[in-house]
């Protein structure tokens, strides 16, 4: 509460309320007189768990939900009242009609009731009487032969009315959609008076297209305006979520859901374990007790886990319990194994099984496959829509059924009736322009402002393209200050956008808060002053950083638009190519202009996607990111290039003309050299800070601009992408283009292979599970006869937050998000130790036995080696510090334990010792001991179960070092040593005095040159004569087998799910730089001579050396670089190191 005056009328309720005169409250230097009738109501969009504490203890929170039969009333009444009002006007009539039958039957009935009953009354004597009754009852029998016609034309209107009931029922399912989205981000806001405007513009003119088209467009529009709300990953969220409510509503509509029981088919998606528990606590029976749990798996190469998710989908579901019985017989095989291999999305099932509905060909794939959940996941949207495309074509044949074949046609060319997967930028475009016209727009944006400025000059494109429509005015006022003077010129722009109808941007308008305010105010008086017959509001566009506090109340004045670069690699390239205008794509009229501006666009993204894959992708992904500002670079060099090469084409053939003599020599070719060179070293090259980093630019700069990467022919094997051959014909159309690019495959891109990497348990970004995961949210808050955990399970009145599950060393590229609901399970079923117990294991049997300060020095002394040399200084070193780390273990588990035993806890605890055991209680490394090993720490993840094996590992071999000493010792394993870069230094050093080097020419003049040897570790008994034995290195980015180490590294994947290899025994060598180069060039005579039919070189590669490979290295945390070097055929071989990113470490992390 930053208003003063709104903070004491707040906390002085109780005045207000127990007051019966009026009384004064001081307010700063001011004095107010307030009336004890006041009462202050405030309004806000923000959720009701976010109100501030300080404002909620003072106030009554009330939350007012529209229920979905609400919204569907709604939406039923607008559409009557805007595109059927003569309905409303009919059935008012006859509502008055029946009132007044109603006031004429009521005194009718009274008046023969009172006839009869009169004592004078004689039927049998007199006419006149009975002429009277008769009267009476005829003017009755119209009067309800009157009601009864009414009541037959109220039928008739009340079925009118439900023949439309689908279409609110359709509309008020997409918005209530939105509801539950505010379950992933409390941003996440989208009014009701903005959905009725979607509604409004839908259903205008309905009765010139089919109702069905009308749904479709409903669906469309609410789909592309809440995915433009939304960040790139809850836009996959929502897709999926919006299919599974879009095709529950046609079910529910089809009879074929139990509206109040949930099938558990949604929660099999999000954890097969985790429904099957759900189902087996709702219906209260095992799986064993099932005839299916007895069937043995009828196939060996189906994984275990497959086959027991198949067996609960027979014995919980119905629809699958055929297509699992036949699955056994003959002839099943080769229907089922290609769904368990390659894209089973794509494969369709077995016969029985086709039939079936999206979500459950979904839960099928689900089973066999977890690891194509996003592929899968897409597939399912997509035919989701494609069914409702059908089933709105079926309901406009129902509706309408005399509706001629031609005006179906001109209704669905009218009105696109197919929604699309993920919307183009074309189609959001198109959107946002014409809703622009009701509301202003608010552009958020991260850390990307100039996509926000080209968003917006891209809707300006679309409008100046349309014929007809007339060409505004367009203007952007980047604000950049508060002053006084800025405001006042701000003020006058934005007044003069008002008055002559401007396209106004204000960009960054969070940096005048006060203008900000002053904008908001001025729309809402417009907007209050609009009347119905000038509905169209002025285009003012506002962009915001999201990080940024703003007023709440935009959310209802504006619409709101996220804009940042795509993650998904298809998309960004066609945001990318949407820079290009007609001007730059006629710049040239070269046959290699268009592919080369392809490949500019796919290079820029491929960096972008490197960024993605964290450590995988580049040495420091925190530091290596790319905007828009380098790929518009990139379009001016290559354009600044092609304008050289054909302004001397066009001199020579002037001079031509004028009798000169001109010679194919004179003409300047494209120099793709410095083509490269611009990209790679000052443009891209610049924004990368690691040495390592430029070279991986540099060599994929080269692969994508060259000659042979733009032509018709070329083809990037790894993923099987090819330039599409609209590229390559003549002045294509830039609209055809885009299509191109947006017509590619979602997921064929977004591969490793895509930016020159190996597909690796590293490289998985774990989007799929958190996908997953934020779905399993939404679905925690559906209600009961939705959701099967609500109807099983109560909901907790707060939210699981931070839920810590006990895991191994994953990929961290997966956003950290909050457990829910089979989160939760699947870490509830773990095993409970106690502290005390486990504390008491790791003392008995898990911590090496380390030496004393005296009995390191006496070992030091008698290992042959002079106490004060650089090795015994640096292996006394090393000793000490094993000794220090597991005296500090030491200490920490045993007060652990022994608080633990005496129930000492709480505030007798230290800070550090809470710490620990918490660490430990969740299986995870405390950072304390991380602390104490150094720069090759292990991540806290990585687990204890590792953690102190490779403690005893690292006391076992440096004792052993200590002991024999450094003539002795026959080879170190680098990856037990606290500080494994001194090794390095004291072996070059003493290279250099044996040489006669002096100290400044140590570093320059001396490299590390390593040889892989097929030697097992065990059974090397003495050191070389020359050199070191190494060993404990792991190999990062390609492979490496011990058993064909003649090859040395291997340009294909890790074979094991950790990603990286481990190298056998080196050989390290130290030798001058003048020596290194004459054994290069003896190895390359040597491989021109042994290789007599196809051409070899030596493929040599300075390999970095770092600690371990973790995110939380720090870059300076090099060890050394060691040059590998092999004989190759492929001459291209030795750039694809730099660009797979190459690298060794001492530790497997």
């Amino acid at each position: 509460m930053a208003n003063e005056k709104l903070e004491t009328v707040i906390r002085n309720q109780a005045r207000f309320l127990s007051s019966e005169k009026p009384f004064k409250l001081q307010i700063g230097q001011q004095e107010i007189e307030c009336s004890p009738k006041f009462r202050l109501y405030m309004h806000t969009i923000t959720q009701p768990v976010y109100i501030p504490k300080e404002l909620a203890a003072y106030t009554l929170t009330l939350c007012f939900h529209v229920t979905l039969n609400d919204l569907e009333e709604i939406f039923l009444g607008r559409f009557m009242s805007k595109e059927k009002p003569h309905i409303d006007a009919e059935q008012y009539a006859l509502l008055q009609e029946k009132v007044d039958t109603l006031k004429i039957i009521d005194p009718l009935r009274q008046n023969i009731t009172n006839f009869l009953a009169s004592d004078s009354l004689n039927l049998l004597y007199s006419v006149e009487p009975t002429k009277r009754l008769s009267d009476l009852k005829k003017a009755y029998d119209e009067a309800i032969e009157g009601s009864h016609r009414v009541a037959v034309q109220e039928e008739n209107l009340f079925k009118t009315r439900n023949s439309y009931r689908k279409l609110a029922q359709r509309a008020a399912t997409c918005y209530n959609i939105m509801h539950y989205l505010r379950q992933l981000l409390p941003e996440y806001v989208m009014p009701l008076e903005h959905f009725i405007d979607l509604f409004d513009s839908c259903i205008f003119q309905s009765e010139k297209h089919s109702m069905g088209t009308v749904m479709t467009d409903i669906t469309k529009n609410a789909f592309i305006t809440i995915y433009r709300i939304l960040n790139d990953r809850d836009r996959r969220v929502f897709a999926i979520y919006f299919a599974m409510e879009i095709e529950s509503f046609n079910r529910r509509q089809n009879q074929q859901l139990d509206l109040n029981i949930p099938t558990g088919e949604r929660e099999f998606i999000i954890s097969p374990t985790w429904a099957i528990a759900l189902l087996q606590k709702r219906g209260a029976r095992l799986p064993n007790e099932h005839r299916f749990w007895s069937y043995k798996k009828p196939f060996d190469w189906m994984t275990d886990e497959a086959y027991q998710n198949l067996q609960y989908l027979a014995i919980f579901f119905d629809w699958f319990s055929d297509g699992f019985e036949r699955m056994g017989k003959e002839g099943q095989e080769a229907k089922w194994r290609p769904l368990c291999e390659g894209e089973t999305e794509n494969y369709p099932l077995p016969s029985p099984l086709e039939q079936l509905e999206p979500i459950q060909k979904f839960c099928i794939v689900r089973a066999l496959r977890s690891d194509r959940l996003l592929q899968a996941s897409t597939v399912y949207v997509t035919n989701v829509f494609h069914q409702d495309s059908h089933k709105t074509k079926s309901l406009t044949q129902e509706h309408n059924p005399h509706q001629t074949t031609s005006s179906s046609q001109t209704s669905s060319t009218s009105r696109s009736t197919t929604i699309p997967v993920s919307p183009t930028l074309q189609q959001d475009a198109d959107l946002l322009t014409r809703q622009s016209g009701q509301r202003s727009v608010l552009l958020f944006y991260d850390d990307e402002p100039d996509e926000v400025v080209n968003f917006f000059l891209y809707c300006t494109n679309l409008i100046q393209t349309d014929s007809s429509i007339t060409t505004p005015t367009f203007q952007i006022v980047n604000i950049y200050g508060n002053g006084a003077n800025e405001e006042r010129i701000l003020k006058k722009t934005f007044n003069k956008a008002l008055t002559h109808n401007i396209w106004l941007l204000l960009h960054c308008v969070h940096n005048n808060p006060s203008f900000l305010s002053y904008v908001e105010t001025s729309l809402w008086e417009l907007r209050s002053k609009r009347s119905s017959s000038t509905s169209t509001m002025p285009r003012i566009w506002l962009s915001i950083q999201r990080t940024y506090s703003f007023p709440s109340s935009l959310y209802n004045l504006c619409l709101i638009a996220y804009i940042r670069t795509p993650l998904s690699m298809k998309e960004a390239m066609t945001r990318a190519f949407s820079l290009i205008d007609n001007d730059l794509l006629r710049h040239s009229s070269k046959p290699e202009w268009i592919p080369i501006l392809h490949n500019i666009c796919y290079l820029h993204c491929l960096l972008n996607l490197r960024t993605r894959f964290s450590q995988a992708g580049w040495d420091l992904p925190t530091l290596t990111s790319f905007t828009n500002v380098e790929l518009t670079s990139a379009f001016q060099v290559v354009a600044r290039e092609f304008a050289l090469s054909d302004q001397s084409i066009v001199r020579l053939e002037s001079a031509h003309t004028s009798s000169a003599v001109s010679t194919e020599a004179n003409i300047r070719p494209l120099s793709w050299t410095s083509i490269r060179y611009a990209l790679s070293e000052l443009i891209y090259g610049a924004r990368a800070l690691s040495e390592y980093d430029q070279r991986a630019i540099a060599n994929i700069v080269d692969f994508w601009i060259q000659p042979g990467s733009i032509k018709r022919d070329f083809e990037f094997s790894k993923i099987k992408y090819k330039i599409p051959s609209i590229f390559f014909t003549q002045q294509p159309k830039l609209s055809q283009l885009q299509q191109a690019l947006e017509s590619l495959s979602i997921h064929q891109l977004d591969a490793p292979e895509a930016c020159h990497l190996h597909s690796t348990n590293e490289t998985n970004l774990g989007d799929d599970l958190l996908i997953i995961n934020r779905l399993n949210r939404i679905l925690d808050a559906l209600p009961a006869n939705t959701s099967l955990s609500a109807a099983v399970h109560q909901r907790p009145n707060t939210p699981v937050e931070d839920v810590t599950v006990n895991t191994s060393l994953s990929s961290s590229n997966a956003a950290p998000t909050s457990f829910s609901s089979a989160a939760l399970y699947s870490f509830s079923t773990k095993k409970a130790v106690a502290l005390e117990e486990y504390s008491a294991t790791i003392l008995a049997s898990k911590l090496p036995k380390v030496l004393t300060k005296d009995q390191i020095l006496d070992r030091a002394r008698r290992n042959g080696t002079p106490i004060q040399s650089p090795f015994n200084v640096w292996i006394v070193r090393e000793a000490q510090l094993m000794t220090d780390l597991v005296t500090l273990i030491r200490t920490h588990l045993q007060s652990i334990k022994a608080a633990c035993d005496l129930s000492q806890l709480g505030t007798q605890w230290s800070v550090e010792l809470a710490n620990v055991a918490h660490a430990l209680y969740y299986q995870r490394i405390p950072d304390a001991w991380r602390e104490m090993i150094g720069p090759s720490a292990p991540p806290p993840t990585w687990g204890l179960n590792n953690f102190f094996p490779d403690l005893i590992m690292r006391a076992e071999h440096i004792e052993k070092v200590l002991t024999k000493g450094r003539e002795k010792h026959p080879a170190y394993n680098l990856s037990a040593f606290f500080h494994a870069s001194s090794l390095f230094g004291i072996f070059k050093q003493e290279v250099a005095h044996a040489l006669n080097l002096s100290d400044d020419l140590n570093n320059g003049s001396l490299i590390f040159q390593c040889e892989l040897t097929p030697r097992d570790r065990e059974h090397i008994r003495e050191p070389p004569k020359d050199g070191l034995f190494i060993f404990g290195l792991y190999l990062w980015g390609c492979s490496s087998d011990k058993n064909a180490v003649e090859h040395g590294i291997s340009d294909a994947p890790a074979r094991n799910r950790d990603a990286y290899s481990s190298l056998p025994v080196m050989h390290l060598t130290c030798v001058s730089a003048e020596k290194a180069s004459q054994s290069v060039s003896q190895q390359q005579q040597g491989a021109d001579i042994t290789s007599n039919t196809r051409a070899t070189a030596l493929d040599i590669y300075s390999c970095p050396v770092f600690y371990k490979r973790s995110p939380e290295r720090r870059p300076t945390e090099v060890v050394c670089e060691l040059d590998l070097w092999k004989k190759t055929t492929n001459i291209g071989q030795a750039s694809r190191w730099a660009w797979r990113g190459v690298c060794m470490t001492v530790k497997p992390y």
